[in-house]
């Protein structure tokens, strides 16, 4: 919602002669998805207002009430496909899904959980470094632990500069966290982030500047969405046949709904997406290529989240409509498509609050802990109804009485720069399509394929796709040596210790990601109610 509100009122707010934004975009903006009124945003920006005054609210309605339904309409399609992908991935592919291991064993064995005196040793490490950071955030003179981005150097003579700035991080929620990701897939995060560094040195050394990591990112990110498809294409033969009602070997007695059901929702949820991005200005030609780009990385975050676990998985700048702009020019998109397509860049800005990788963990944690899964099912779709509009009602609440552009200026004033200014540009200077940004695109794609393969063809191939991808792009910069701290723990307690003591020392670290959120939860806590910014644990 914080990138979602700024397209819905930032250009009519800071509209002004020079720029000329309401000629440059006024006709292009449906009136039932913006706020043009200047006399309602006023105290939307400026504060001191309230959303319950009439003038206020009449505004809001329709935007709401439209934009509610989309994400609605998104995220309940989004769930139909998670269902569809489900048993192939939980018990024919048995994915990892580190991110479940937490709530699990909290839940299901809760008494062996809270007494194991490993967990609690693993809690009281990460406790203790976020006092003594919470008291030296407070009192400057107090020392802190440099945990998080610490600097350890910077070349300045080329080429080695162009590796930027070294950091290094011991989060230890991540450290907590990787130690239940595979092997392979945490040492190809570290090494990958490693051999990007070099990358770059090499290309400097070329000459070059740019070694097109955004759109790298792009083809690698739809490559991973679609190999799991082929990876799993026996299978999901076998559900087109169930679908359709020839004789298969899938059985989805026990799924939340069945697969013919789920085809046909998606089908119809689709249907109305595409009738709602027509509505917008979207060309014909625009609304079938886009969702050929979406979900294929929607598919791809999903797929991460399931093997890798990652503590982000930050997809900046890698979004559906940049890939258009890249690929085919702005030009061939027209005026109105663009606008479309600016209005749903909140929904693929960096993909952190995409639903997807959350419903399939929620349906990994029913299907582990015995739940029904038809009920956890209604649960997400009333989370997902209530969510929207509560969200809605929470955001216009505060900025009306703070103000977006007063108190509580930040995220959603950049984010309206972010979103226009990209627009603006593509209006004013046009853009013929970028070959070497799409051999970027189409260098991603081939590079993320091929390790698949060599890894599908060679047991002792040691570098995974997840790997490339999940440090291309935005990537795990903030992290990777905390991934790299947790590999090299598994490892060696694997090669000495074996299963076993893999399985023993598991508790440690679960109690390193609950120290961790704990405790950051807490300063959250103390902040709020002193009114004071205090120690965060991840920025």
């Amino acid at each position: 919602m914080g990138y979602l509100l700024p397209a819905i009122e930032h250009p009519f707010w800071f509209a002004t002669p020079e720029n000329e934004w309401d000629h440059l975009f006024g006709p292009y903006l449906p009136e039932w998805l913006v706020v043009h009124d200047r006399d309602a945003l006023e105290g939307y920006f400026e504060g001191d207002s309230s959303i319950y005054m009439m003038k206020n609210l009449k505004v809001w309605v329709w935007p709401v009430l439209s934009w509610s339904g989309f994400i609605i309409v998104l995220w309940t399609v989004l769930m139909l496909v998670s269902v569809l992908l489900r048993k192939q991935w939980m018990e024919n592919e048995k994915l990892s899904y580190p991110i479940v291991q937490l709530p699990l064993a909290m839940t299901t064995e809760p008494t062996r959980f809270f007494k194991n005196k490993l967990m609690w040793i693993g809690f009281g490490v990460a406790a203790v470094i976020d006092i003594w950071n919470g008291f030296g955030f407070i009192y400057p003179t107090f020392p802190m632990l440099p945990i998080k981005n610490h600097s350890v150097g910077q070349f300045s003579m080329r080429p080695w500069n162009a590796m930027g700035q070294i950091t290094i991080s011991f989060y230890p929620f991540i450290i907590g966290m990787m130690y239940f990701t595979p092997l392979d897939l945490s040492f190809s995060c570290w090494v990958f982030y490693v051999l990007g560094k070099f990358h770059r040195v090499f290309v400097s050394a070329l000459g070059y500047r740019n070694v097109y990591t955004y759109e790298q990112s792009i083809g690698a990110w739809v490559a991973l969405g679609l190999i799991p498809l082929w990876m799993g294409r026996r299978y999901f033969w076998q559900m087109i046949r169930k679908i359709i009602g020839l004789k298969s070997t899938v059985d989805d007695s026990s799924e939340p709904v069945k697969y013919r059901t789920a085809v046909f929702g998606i089908i119809i949820g689709l249907l109305i997406l595409a009738v709602f991005c027509s509505r917008m200005g979207m060309s014909l030609w625009i609304i079938l290529v886009y969702p050929l780009i979406y979900f294929p990385m929607v598919l791809g975050i999903a797929r991460s989240r399931a093997e890798v676990g990652p503590p982000m998985h930050t997809l900046i700048y890698v979004d559906p409509g940049r890939t258009l702009a890249t690929t085919l020019g702005t030009r061939r998109l027209g005026t109105r498509s663009m606008a479309a397509i600016t209005m749903l860049y909140p929904f693929n800005r960096c993909y952190r609050a995409n639903p997807m990788p959350s419903q399939l963990e929620g349906l990994r944690l029913a299907e582990r802990a015995k739940i029904d899964s038809r009920k956890l099912m209604v649960g997400m779709i009333v989370a997902i109804v209530a969510g929207v509009f509560i969200t809605f009602w929470i955001y216009l609440h505060v900025l009306y009485k703070m103000g977006a552009a007063n108190k509580a200026r930040g995220w959603i004033i950049v984010m309206g720069y972010e979103t226009y200014n990209r627009f603006q540009s593509w209006l004013t200077n046009p853009r013929e399509p970028n070959y070497a940004e799409t051999a970027g695109i189409g260098g991603g794609f081939v590079f993320a394929i091929s390790l698949m393969i060599m890894k599908m063809r060679f047991l002792w191939w040691p570098l995974h796709p997840a790997g490339y991808v999940l440090t291309t792009g935005g990537g795990l910069g903030r992290s990777w040596f905390a991934v790299f701290v947790s590999w090299a723990i598994k490892s060696v307690i694997l090669r000495f210790g074996g299963a076993k003591r893999f399985r023993q020392a598991a508790p440690f670290f679960l109690g390193l990601i609950l120290g961790d959120y704990t405790l950051g939860c807490i300063w959250s806590i103390i902040g709020i109610v002193l009114k004071m910014p205090t120690y965060g644990v991840w920025h």
